[in-house]
């Protein structure tokens, strides 16, 4: 044992492997509630970065099928009607393909909607024949957010009608998709040819300028609920 170990027994009354003092403990204790609370820190800052790459990367991969499916659907369409609000608040837009361009051999509808309630993006198509009901929906993406932009454009849906410029429709598709509490989303814009479309096309028509088309096409079988 060491002399300055022996005066510091003899200071303390205590002997040399009495322990700690408790101005020691004290001590020892706030310096490892410090290691503690920085290390704890630094597990909810990685906890928060997987979760923020999480949603990016499913918000991403939505956005993609969603791109996929209209690409393939607009691209054949003959008529895109503007699109509109349901009675429950849902925005809506409808294509129709013919026959000659359906992959069926019979003229399609299809509609898509968005419900700013259940954030989800759904989507039915079915065979325009007399008689035809439109079946369920079928959810493509969920946790689509309002538009942050206070412009007043077209969201999620806007239509351009062909006219001398430019002779086809096309379907302008905008989505905000992730998550608030997670202060992540995923932001695009794309832009779609319904390349069978022309100025005569059936729904390009919008005479009182109401933003409805004046001869809508598939709503026979769907309306806009």
């Amino acid at each position: 044992m060491s002399p300055v170990a022996r005066l510091r027994a003899r200071l303390h009354g205590t002997r040399p492997d009495a322990g700690m003092t408790l101005v020691e403990l004290i001590v020892s204790i706030g310096i490892f509630t410090i290691v503690v609370s920085v290390f704890m820190a630094g597990v909810v800052i990685m906890t928060n970065n997987t979760v923020r790459s999480d949603v990016t990367a499913q918000s991403g991969d939505s956005v993609r099928l969603v791109f996929q499916r209209l690409d393939r659907q607009v691209r054949y369409a003959e008529a895109i009607n503007l699109p509109g609000a349901g009675a429950g608040g849902a925005q809506y837009v409808e294509f129709r393909t013919s026959a000659r361009s359906s992959a069926t051999g019979v003229a399609m509808c299809t509609q898509w909607r968005w419900d700013p309630t259940t954030e989800l993006v759904q989507q039915r198509s079915w065979q325009d024949v007399a008689g035809a009901v439109a079946p369920d929906w079928s959810t493509l993406v969920t946790d689509v957010l309002p538009d942050s932009d206070t412009s007043g454009r077209g969201y999620p849906f806007e239509v351009l009608l062909a006219d001398d410029v430019t002779p086809h429709q096309r379907l302008v598709l905008r989505l905000t998709v992730g998550s608030q509490n997670a202060d992540v989303t995923v932001d695009s814009e794309t832009s779609f040819v319904a390349r069978n479309s022309t100025s005569t096309s059936l729904s390009n028509a919008d005479e009182n300028g109401d933003g409805v088309s004046d001869t809508p096409v598939c709503l026979a079988a769907s309306g806009r609920p």
